[in-house]
């Protein structure tokens, strides 16, 4: 018997209280993830470790499209996670974001 996949559903990862080019720390379910939004308001769900290091991309900088980790500069584009360039060569997880009123809620 194949172990069956858990069901994707959408988790409250907090109030839509983040302003462009900024970064909060959340949980959404059992996640622990950033939310973040880019210059152009644009909102994403990544992955709050680097995977370059595994340190917490807590305090990293939106630069456009990508987010540049404070620990060793690694950037990933925060639409696809994928990494941009060394020291990281393996991307990040991103997750399918969606406003529902003033709340944020992540797709996991």
């Amino acid at each position: 018997m194949t172990p069956s996949r858990p069901i994707a559903a959408w988790h409250d990862a907090g109030p839509a209280d983040v302003a462009p080019a900024g970064i909060a720390c959340r949980r959404a379910g059992d996640t622990r993830l950033l939310i973040v939004r880019d210059a152009a308001g644009q909102w994403f769900a990544i992955a709050s470790e680097c995977s370059h290091a595994l340190l917490p991309l807590a305090g990293a900088r939106v630069r456009g499209s990508a987010i540049l980790c404070p620990h060793h500069g690694a950037r990933f584009d925060l639409a696809s996670g994928r990494a941009l360039g060394p020291p990281a060569w393996t991307g990040i997880a991103v997750w399918p974001l969606r406003l529902a009123g003033d709340r944020v809620e992540v797709l996991i």
